[in-house]
């Protein structure tokens, strides 16, 4: 599990707010402080799709970040900083599997890999992580989760360094 502290806060706003970087990932859930405090669960309703939607809008549990990236940037519109914020990002269950095997990991099912965002004090942080199904003794899938996210920052321009140093 890492656990980054951002330096380039600009930036990294930029590509989860306005632009498509984390497109692929889903909403788990997020919240805003500003003047007032909004809380979005991102997993979807079923109440809401029709019988014919469902096979295909419930594949996954959660709406893609894409769906829900407008109106978040919306709410932290403005002329001020928010107090704080939190993004917690999951794959999808395509990538997951993809990811999976690539990592070679052979423990217990895997629900999800999450990125979690906290912005608080003027300070932004990123955390990864792994949703088991169960328990293993296996980190090959965090570990290989760790490396992706650190080549993803890198192919963004994004630095950070280690908060606990």
């Amino acid at each position: 599990m890492l656990y980054l502290k951002i330096q380039n806060i600009g930036r990294f706003t930029r590509l989860l707010f306005s632009e498509d970087a984390f497109d692929r990932f889903l909403l788990h859930d997020a919240s805003f402080e500003t003047q007032y405090t909004t809380i979005i669960e991102g997993r979807k309703n079923e109440s809401f799709f029709t019988e014919e939607e469902k096979e295909t809008a419930l594949k996954n549990s959660f709406v893609g970040w894409s769906v829900i990236r407008p109106a978040a940037f919306k709410l932290l519109q403005g002329n001020r900083l928010p107090v704080s914020f939190k993004v917690v990002l999951v794959t999808s269950s395509e990538s997951t599997e993809k990811m999976v095997e690539r990592s070679g990991f052979t423990g217990c099912p895997v629900s999800s890999l999450l990125l979690s965002f906290v912005y608080r004090e003027q300070s932004l942080f990123l955390r990864t992580g792994v949703s088991y199904s169960g328990f293993s003794m296996d980190r090959s899938l965090e570990k290989y989760w760790d490396e992706s996210v650190l080549k993803f920052l890198a192919s963004k321009d994004i630095e950070y360094e280690d908060p606990e140093v």
